[in-house]
């Protein structure tokens, strides 16, 4: 897998979740598991995560909820990476 990481999802629900729980939502491969999608973040974004969740949306594609540690924040990396 060449890239794990297809995009941010900026959803309202995801922008509460950004900013009341210090989560970051994206869409990944379908193939990508929790210990890949966890380094792939890590990496690019140079954050540490505490939990990643994932799930297999309606429409056939794979949404990771990742929580980041107290030492980061969500808004920050998000404005980092384009969300806004």
């Amino acid at each position: 897998m060449s890239t794990i990481i297809e995009h941010p999802l900026v959803t309202e629900k995801a922008m509460n979740m950004m900013d009341f729980d210090n989560t970051l939502q994206f869409i990944v491969h379908i193939d990508a598991n929790k210990s890949d999608i966890r380094e792939e973040i890590e990496s690019r974004y140079d954050v540490a995560i505490e939990n990643v969740n994932t799930q297999i949306t309606m429409k056939g594609k794979k949404k990771a909820t990742v929580r980041l540690s107290e030492d980061d924040e969500a808004q920050e990396v998000a404005s980092r990476i384009g969300v806004f």
